[in-house]
Formats: C-alpha cells, structure tokens, sequence
C-alpha cells in the first residue's frame, strides 16, 4: 500500500495538470522542433571544409539534447506559475492564441538573431552577444542601422501565427480545472528536482562534441550559452584551468618572458606577496620624442596589400606609408574585442578567461604606457570617437595614468557620426591639433587614439574613397578607415611633427572570428607600423611572429624610454626572426601560439595541441593525444605558467609600476 502511493499522487499530479501540461508540451516541442532546422541552415551556410555528414548527425542529436535541457530551465518560470495558477484565460480563445503567438514569436526572432549572429561572430551567443544586453543603445540601434529589422521581425510574427494556430486549435476545449494546494506544492517539489537534474546533466554532458569549433558551436543552445558567459566572465583560473606549482609557475613564466635576473627566492613569496619586475633598456637614447597610438577598429591583415592582399584594394594609404617606417608582418592580435587590443598594446598584459582587465575589478592601478610616460612628464590624452562608458573605457583609462579622455560629445556638431561614435578622420584631426598645441608650448606628449568606423553599419562620410561596393560594407569602411589614417600622417608630416614623434598604427583585433581550431588564430593575424624620425629605421619589415604584449617595450624602447615594469612583453626590435610567440584568447580558451604549433588552454583543465608548417601558414592540424611530444609538452607548461603567473599578478594587484 505504502509503496503505490507516491505513484498513486503522481498518477493524480499529471491528471490534475494534465490541461497545463498538454501546452506546455506543444510550446516546449515546437521550440524543440526549430533546433534541429536552424542548425541544419547555420552548417549549410559556415561549416568549414567539406561537408561532413556524421559530423552534422552528431550536432543534431546532441544539439537536442542541448536544447530540450536548456529549454526546460529557461521555462522554469513558468512552469512555476501555472504550477501554483489556474490560468483560467486561457481557455479563451484569443487570449491563447496571443499568448501562444507572442511566446513563438520570440522564439522564431531569436532563431533568426541567432543566425545573424553567427554570421557576424562565427559562435552561438558569447560574451559578445552579453556585452550587447549590456550596453544596448549602441548595439540596438547598430542592428537597426545593419538589418532590415522590421522585415525580420515580419518574419518572425508570420512564422509565429502559422505555428501557433494549429497549436490553439489542439488545445480547443481545455478548461484548466482547480487544482488543490497540496497538489500545488507537489508540483513545484516535481519541478525543482528536474531542475536540479537537468542542470547536473548540462554540467557533465562534454561541452564539446567534435575536433572542429564550428560543429561544437553549432550544436549548442545559444542561451545556454549566453549564461555560460555571464558565470564566466570573472573565472577562477586555478579552479578552471590546468596550473603548476606555484614556485614552479613564477620560476617558468620569468624565463618565457626574458625575466634573466629575478632572485630565485622570490617565487617561493606567498601569494599576494610576488612581484615580477625587471628593467626595460630602451635601443636608443632619450631625444625626448613624443609618442602617438593609433587604435584601428578591425583592422584586420586581409585587408592590407603589403600584407599579401592587394586584391583588396582597401589599404593604399597603409601601403605608401608602410615603405615609411618599420612594418610588423607576423602580428597577432591577443582576443577579438577591442578592449583586449587595449590590454594588450596600452598594458602589455595577456588575455585572461573571461573578462578583459578593462571590464575587470582590480584595474584601478595597473601597469600602462600611460603610467610610464607621464613619469617622464608627458601629457596624456585619448581621443575615442564613441561614449567612454561602452565597456567601461573611460573608467578604466582615466583611472590608468591618463589626463583626458576625449569622447563623442566633445567633437565639434557637425561630426559625421554614427551610433557607433564620431568618424575617424575627425577624431584623428582632434588629436593632430592637441599635438600642434602641445608642440608649440614644449610639452611632451603620448596620445592615444580609438577609431569606430570600421564598424557595422558602416556608414561612412561620402567623396572621401572611391566605394569599392554600391551599399556600405567592410570594404568600404577599411578603405575609409585607411583614408583617414593616412590623411592623418599627411597632415602630421606637413606639420613637421613626424619629425619629434614615434608613431604606431595598428589593428585592435581582426575583422572577424572563423575556423574549426578552439582558437582560430588565422583570424587574429593584424598589421602594424611604427613611424620614427630617425631614417635607420625607414622600409623595415619585421618577418618575426608577436603579440600585441610585445607592442609596449618596442614602442618606448624606440622612444628611448627606460624604466621598470611588470610587462609581458618584449622588444620585437632586439630579437631574432624565428622562435617568436604569441598570446590568444577566445572565448574561454586560452593559448600560446609559436611558429610550429598552437598550444591551448580550456575550461575544466583540458588542453589541445595543434601544430602548423610555419609562421607563414594559417593551416593548422590537431594533433591526436598519443602524438603530442615532449617538446609540446613543454609549450603548454610554458603557456600555463605565463597565465597563471598573470591571473596571480591581477588579482593581488602586483602587476603595476613600483616607481
């Protein structure tokens, strides 16, 4: 008798809900139903390589499963309320037909956003797609300006009725009945048990399905992924990820970095108590130079002639003065945002998982070029086209050893602008006048600059290009972008002031993200210039493979600057051209690449080996577990102790000047 019961109340339990249940097994199978059709259209359109039938089995199987259990906890809400409430409207007709239309509506709207989505960005929803809910005025109105919203939003509510009717239809005649409170109370019990189990089964259900990134982005669930994002974007890296012993870490990390002179009892210090500093010997002597950075949003390598891309068409003014100074033609970005590009080329600092440092908690007193020269007594200013709160950059750089911060109102009215910001060529005009200023009273200067128009919509000031396509586009846009950063040097060298500045001109980060490797590092490839006064250095081209870390020491040693600092970086100019390396991050993942191989670092300490035929080459192979080599071995302790030895340095807020 004892032993029938519970089943006799559940057997009760599903009569009792069997009105409410019956809905929500037409909203939650519909839903289900339009997983499996837009994977299908997102492979058709960006799988990479040929087409791979298993692969896309597995993707449809295990981006069900994905679905259904992520499905279930993102209905948990309302699971609860018509747990506990009859719902009795809702045997209106009307009433349940507008309700059943607005739920798949937003459902069909997202399978749509999520495909354009994965257009721009080559992933389901990631801390991109997070940053977008978080500053939603430049990014709503950016996807206004880029898509035919009210047309997909059309599309949306067409595909919404057409499901949603024969949905009311079936569930014609339902009366949802009173429920008793104790069967109330049973229910929300039945519903947090399957909530705990299907959040126990997407924690060990292996996130990755294939060796190709893309097929694993593919079936997952971009909601899920959109919340994955949000606990991971201030991860503990020794909970997270692989780690050494942290003597060893330390000890290992000052070797990667050229760090030759360190005391070795100090990587015995407790946490909180290491520092890892060294002193920077500038190349040259002090002539007091002043210093220029130019930021250029997306400014990727495919799209620079002297790169190997002239068919572009969309950098000749790059191209003209890349014969002018020392060009960099193996740089690789450190991530695919813009505020990793800042951490990277203002701080010399790696990517961390998760967050930038910008975005971080303890960056309030961290190490920058910024701090260093304004130690030598120059003025500091940076000039962004756009509103200094997106991704907390202004916090961040004011808070960093910068004067001013120059932004979007401060830029004269008749700007052309976009939702974005001001474009460059009046933000770089801005700068070119501080400069005259600051020349004119002797006061020495680094000044920074942050462009925006490389970026959808593309919109652009008209008579600048010759439009390499008839509707705004990226081409357009570069080629405006290079217009206007040559523009700018014109100006500059007309002005005399090249003659007392170094310059660097160099992408943020690349266009976009694609490939099948964890961290798809053809894409992160980006060009960069220094400009000196001094003619040695005219038509250089280093062929060695570096990092935006590597940016800092080279630029100030350049400059003649000498000082000391925790910086991962090195001089690029004093080294030779092989055994050069580069620091990436995806995402969560994390790796060292070098001119033969590609090491990362991922989530719950797992590590892949990828190995290429040389730093010329974008074609990288997965190297199967028995395969990977001591030598390879060696690179991922390499790579771990570098990020470590980091994340320790960020979070006791070690990694800033001394003096």
């Amino acid at each position: 008798m004892d032993n029938k019961q519970p089943l006799a109340r559940f057997r009760d339990l599903r009569v009792a809900y069997s009105d409410r249940i019956k809905v929500f097994k037409l909203v939650f199978f519909t839903n289900l139903g339009l997983g499996p059709v837009l994977r299908v259209i997102l492979y058709a359109s960006f799988h990479d390589g040929s087409f791979e039938p298993f692969e896309l089995a597995i993707a449809l199987c295990m981006g069900v499963i994905f679905d259904a259990l992520t499905l279930f906890l993102a209905m948990m809400p309302c699971l609860f309320l018509i747990a506990f409430v009859r719902l009795k409207s809702l045997g209106w007709s009307p009433v349940r037909v507008t309700f059943l239309s607005t739920l798949i509506g937003i459902i069909c709207f997202n399978a749509i956003s999520e495909y354009f989505f994965f257009e721009e960005f080559n992933a389901r929803f990631n801390h991109i797609a997070l940053d977008y809910l978080i500053y939603p005025r430049e990014v709503f109105v950016n996807i206004w300006d880029s898509y035919n919203v009210p047309l997909l939003m059309g599309c949306a509510v067409v595909g919404a009725l057409l499901l949603s009717l024969p949905i009311a239809k079936f569930t014609r005649g339902l009366t949802f009945a009173y429920i008793e409170w104790k069967m109330r109370f049973l229910a929300s019990l039945v519903l947090m048990i399957l909530g705990v189990l299907c959040c126990a089964l997407i924690a060990v259900i292996p996130a990755n399905i294939s060796t190709n990134r893309i097929v694993n982005e593919i079936a997952q669930n971009g909601f899920a992924q959109l919340v994955r994002a949000y606990l991971t974007a201030h991860l503990d890296f020794g909970l997270y990820y692989r780690t050494l012993p942290l003597a060893e870490a330390r000890s290992r990390a000052a070797s990667v970095l050229g760090y030759d002179k360190l005391n070795p009892t100090d990587f015995d210090n407790p946490l909180g108590k290491f520092q890892l500093q060294r002193t920077f010997a500038a190349a040259a002597k002090d002539e007091q130079y002043d210093v220029v950075i130019i930021l250029e949003e997306s400014f990727g390598s495919e799209f620079i002639g002297v790169l190997g891309h002239p068919e572009r068409k969309t950098s000749p003014g790059f191209d003209r003065w890349s014969r002018e100074g020392i060009l960099l033609a193996n740089l690789t970005a450190t991530g695919n945002r813009t505020v990793r590009g800042m951490e990277g080329i203002l701080c010399s600092f790696p990517p961390l998982p998760g967050d930038s440092v910008v975005k971080r908690d303890h960056s309030e007193n961290v190490a920058s070029v910024a701090r260093v020269m304004k130690s030598k007594g120059a003025k500091t200013s940076f000039f962004y086209g756009g509103f200094g709160l997106f991704d907390s950059m202004k916090p961040f750089i004011m808070a960093n050893g910068f004067d001013d911060f120059i932004e979007q109102p401060d830029y004269p009215k008749g700007s052309f602008r976009t939702i974005w910001g001001v474009a460059d060529e009046f933000v770089l005009q801005a700068m070119l006048e501080a400069q005259i200023k600051a020349r004119k009273s002797g006061q020495r200067y680094l000044f920074t600059a942050l462009t925006v128009s490389n970026h959808k919509p593309y919109h652009i000031p008209r008579d600048r290009i010759i439009d390499l396509t008839e509707k705004p586009s990226r081409e357009n846009a570069v080629a405006y972008a290079d217009w206007s950063l040559a523009d700018y040097l014109d100006k500059a060298k007309a002005n005399g002031l090249l003659e007392h500045t170094i310059i660097l001109a160099v992408g943020d980060h690349g266009a976009r993200v694609y490939g099948r490797e964890e961290i798809p590092a053809a894409t992160y490839r980006i060009p960069a210039l220094f400009l000196h006064p001094d003619p040695h250095w005219k038509g250089m081209r280093v062929e060695r493979l570096c990092s935006q870390v590597d940016l800092l020491p080279t630029l100030l040693s350049l400059a003649g600057v000498s000082y000391e600092g925790p910086f991962f970086g090195q001089d690029i100019l004093a080294l030779p051209e092989a055994g050069g390396r580069a620091f990436l991050q995806h995402n969560r993942d994390i790796g060292l690449l070098t001119d033969e191989s590609l090491v990362i670092l991922g989530l719950q300490k797992k590590l892949y080996y990828y190995q290429r035929s040389g730093r010329d080459t974008d074609t990288f192979q997965l190297v199967d577990g028995k395969q990977v080599n001591a030598e390879m071995r060696d690179l991922a302790k390499d790579a771990t102790s570098v990020f470590q030895t980091a994340y320790e340095l960020y979070c006791h807020e070690n990694f800033r000047l001394l003096k």
